[in-house]
């Protein structure tokens, strides 16, 4: 899989995760009290059989996480990256988290 978006975020997501989640129609995964969980959400964007694409949420500690967008084959259309973004973006303003890095860079916000 490749990597076409990635957002780093930290704050305590703990109380909005199942919002987050939702707002961005990922499948409740991962448990906050084990520290050994670090995938905290998934959604498939396309099937495996068109080249597999997904949008997954991990945890790095208490209060970093990370949203990838990912594909085999080709990459989604840009404006639907794009959107995927903007939806991600809102999700962790209305969460309360703070976006720390974005890649590929977006305006205002450094890349990894």
């Amino acid at each position: 899989m490749r990597e076409q978006l990635g957002i780093r975020m930290r704050g305590r997501l703990g109380d909005g995760l199942a919002a987050f989640r939702e707002r961005l129609s990922l499948s409740a995964r991962g448990r906050l009290g084990d520290d050994w969980d670090e995938e905290f959400g998934r959604r498939e964007l396309r099937p495996p059989e068109q080249g597999l694409a997904t949008l997954t949420l991990w945890r790095h500690d208490d209060e970093e996480w990370v949203i990838v967008l990912a594909h085999d084959g080709d990459p989604l259309p840009q404006e639907q990256a794009d959107e995927l973004r903007r939806r991600i973006l809102d999700a962790a303003a209305q969460a309360g988290v703070t976006v720390t890095a974005q890649s590929p860079p977006d305006a205002g916000h450094s890349g990894w």
